[in-house]
């Protein structure tokens, strides 16, 4: 992460000629680009092979860099960030000893994945106090961890809950610690001074490989009773939505004689 801000503050190059002011797409006609700061939360979804999940609340962070060309609305983008994926499941019941029923409290299976995004983005229609855009981009994701050892634990206790035996296993043997997907969405941008700007944006994220991908286990334990049992395939794609805001800093080409 420090290689990148170093690489958004040495970009610029500072070139001779007089500057000349005149208004262009974003009020700066010789380009540049812009760098700051996003964050925001996500609905994180996952197809799971034979069990239907529900989506589940995270968040996110990026720092990212946008290039600034004059007399076009178009530009480059390129963020990297933290990001949660995952889903959950809720509205388990059980029967207590006294045969009454309870609901249980929702299992969520959460992924922390560093992500890297590259795209574009096209502004589409000037509103006035602020600029509407659509974007579209491509990302790489390494996973750093996930909470499946809790549902582990609970598992290999005596009495674990049957259904809880079919979650996912804590193991990078089953997990991918690299998924790659897309994003696409659209938002405004809002300039606040000369300087600084501020922007919403939603975008969808899926990603096109497994973030979990698991063969049947045979012969294990059945802590909930005799004999072994097998655990079924398991196969996790994410798609996550993303309602992100941000602060854009502009820092612009400098021509003097």
């Amino acid at each position: 992460m420090r290689t990148f801000f170093l690489l958004c503050c040495l970009a610029p190059v500072l070139l001779c000629a007089q500057l000349i002011e005149e208004e262009g797409v974003y009020g700066e006609d010789w380009g540049g680009y812009f760098y700051g700061l996003r964050g925001g939360l996500g609905l994180g979804s996952q197809d799971w092979s034979n069990i239907e999940t529900e989506l589940n609340l995270g968040f996110h962070g990026d720092v990212f860099y946008e290039t600034l060309s004059p007399n076009s609305s178009f530009s480059f983008w390129a963020q990297l960030g933290y990001h949660q994926r995952g889903s959950r499941i809720s509205r388990r019941r059980v029967l207590t000893f006294q045969g009454n029923q309870i609901r249980l409290p929702a299992d969520d299976f959460v992924f922390n994945n560093i992500s890297l995004a590259l795209g574009g983005k096209q502004v589409v229609s000037f509103l006035g106090l602020a600029d509407l855009y659509y974007l579209l981009g491509v990302r790489a994701e390494y996973n750093v961890s996930t909470n499946l050892g809790e549902y582990d634990r609970l598992n290999s206790t005596q009495g674990g809950l049957a259904f809880r035996q079919d979650y996912p296993v804590d193991s990078y043997e089953f997990i991918n610690r690299f998924v790659y997907g897309v994003s696409a969405g659209g938002g405004l941008n809002m300039p606040l001074t000369d300087r600084l700007g501020g922007y919403v944006e939603l975008v969808v994220q899926p990603d096109l490989n497994f973030q979990y991908n698991q063969g049947a286990i045979n012969n294990v334990l059945n802590p909930a009773g005799p004999g072994n049992r097998t655990i079924g395939e398991r196969a996790i794609r994410n798609v996550t939505i993303e309602l992100s805001v941000g602060l854009r800093l502009l820092r612009k080409w400098t021509y003097v004689d």
